[in-house]
């Protein structure tokens, strides 16, 4: 018996539509400031009015509290700045987008003749520069504390102060 016999093989594939079930991870910048005092030896502000510090961080602003016109400014405050960082995917990425981010410091007398205060100097960066001054990315000989000369404003009436300052800046993993 030579009979012919038929054999039909078919492959059903199922498909699921493609998404990831494991929440899309992101990388979070947490950055901690502390603004010691502000210097400038010799110099006498002609205004009694009190003085603060504002900074602008990643959209975020931040105040001192005011202090007496009288150098060296002493702050001692501590302000925490954070923000996440959908795109990236190693903390190398956040340092490079750290680049587009601007940072903002002003010393502001404050009054009631100008509104918003009057500036007396300022300093204007990327984040980068400001948390990483260092081709390491890691801090000049294992110390925190910094330094940093503002530019004077146009009636400061003297040499251009200098922000005393130190950081501590975390990139980590978060959902």
């Amino acid at each position: 018996n030579t009979g012919r016999y038929s054999c039909e093989i078919s492959f059903v594939v199922k498909t699921r539509p493609i998404h990831n079930t494991m929440p899309r991870k992101a990388l979070r910048c947490l950055v901690d400031l502390t603004v010691h005092a502000i210097t400038c030896p010799g110099v006498w502000l002609p205004r009694r009015d009190d003085v603060y510090v504002v900074i602008k961080l990643f959209g975020q602003t931040r105040r001192t509290q005011l202090t007496s016109p009288v150098f060296p400014l002493l702050f001692h405050e501590r302000f925490k700045f954070d923000q996440v960082f959908y795109t990236a995917f190693e903390p190398s990425q956040v340092a490079e987008a750290l680049e587009d981010e601007p940072l903002i410091i002003e010393v502001i007398q404050y009054s009631d003749i100008w509104e918003g205060g009057k500036l007396l100097a300022y300093y204007h960066t990327c984040a980068k520069d400001f948390l990483y001054p260092y081709p390491s990315y890691t801090s000049n000989y294992g110390t925190q504390d910094r330094e940093a000369l503002l530019d004077a404003a146009l009636d400061f009436p003297g040499i251009a102060p200098k922000l005393e300052f130190s950081t501590k800046t975390v990139i980590r993993e978060t959902q």
